[in-house]
């Protein structure tokens, strides 16, 4: 049994809108200052978590479709509320967070080939997504996803790295970190029947190039890597008929966030330098 306190809106519609003048975003009724951008941090200050919400602008990243057929919840939005309920937490606690976004936008604006390959793609998005989280010399790199399938049936947790990256192994660490934090939080908020997919290397993704961008190495789309252990953490299934309503519940997505803020810790507890 699910013991959650699902949201009661009939509709069940994302509410995301923001005001990049104000530099603050209203998502899920909650409104968030949208001051976590990248700065040059001080050497003796404290410890930098890069947090990149997937997707977002015309990425809406993966769907629930309604009853009617219409979208109902996009995962762009999800991801982008938890980066910023994250981002609290982790300032809080002493760290210092930097989001690749704060508001419903692509991160590279104004459109540059930031990869050198002659041309202005999604690659170029990613790689701006790197940038910031390479210039703000973090310690870690967190991409904050949650998942989709072609069957609204499909359900589960997950969370992949890339061995082939230079620091690979603290990779697989975090990953194992953030799964196991993960599903705790989901359990302890109530989602009992959570399903663990594991914490994975990447390839099975089939990725071009055989690797993801974020968290992966060198590749011909990469034309700098992230200098720091990364994972690419699949919270849930948007496209779950069963996981888009707790998505939409603010106590699963402020597990979630206790679940990567638990790793985080974790990580330092084991790594502290």
């Amino acid at each position: 049994m699910l013991l959650l306190a699902l949201l009661s809106s009939p509709s069940c519609r994302t509410s995301l809108a923001s005001s990049p003048a104000a530099g603050v975003a209203t998502l899920f009724g909650h409104t968030f200052a949208g001051d976590e951008t990248a700065s040059e941090p001080s050497p003796a200050g404290p410890i930098v978590i890069a947090l990149d919400p997937g997707h977002g602008g015309h990425d809406s990243g993966a769907v629930h479709l309604g009853a009617d057929g219409r979208p109902d919840l996009l995962e762009k939005d999800v991801n982008l509320v938890i980066a910023m309920f994250l981002a609290e937490e982790l300032r809080a606690a002493g760290y210092e967070p930097v989001l690749t976004r704060t508001t419903d936008s692509p991160v590279n604006d104004p459109p540059r080939d930031l990869n050198g390959d002659g041309r202005i793609d999604d690659d170029d998005d990613l790689q701006a997504r790197v940038d910031i989280a390479n210039d703000a010399h973090a310690r870690l790199l967190l991409s904050i996803h949650n998942n989709g399938d072609s069957s609204p049936r499909t359900r589960g947790t997950s969370t992949w790295y890339a061995a082939a990256h230079p620091l690979g192994d603290r990779s697989h660490m975090l990953a194992q970190l953030v799964q196991t934090e993960l599903l705790a939080a989901l359990h302890d908020a109530g989602y009992a029947d959570a399903i663990d997919q594991g914490a994975n290397d990447d390839p099975p993704l089939q990725k071009p190039y055989g690797h993801l961008f974020l968290v992966g190495p060198k590749t011909p789309r990469v034309a700098r890597v992230s200098e720091m252990p990364g994972v690419v953490g699949e919270s849930l299934y948007v496209t779950s008929d069963i996981e888009s309503q707790l998505l939409r519940s603010e106590s699963i997505q402020r597990a979630i966030t206790a679940g990567y803020h638990h790793a985080i810790d974790d990580y330092f507890a084991q790594f502290p330098e």
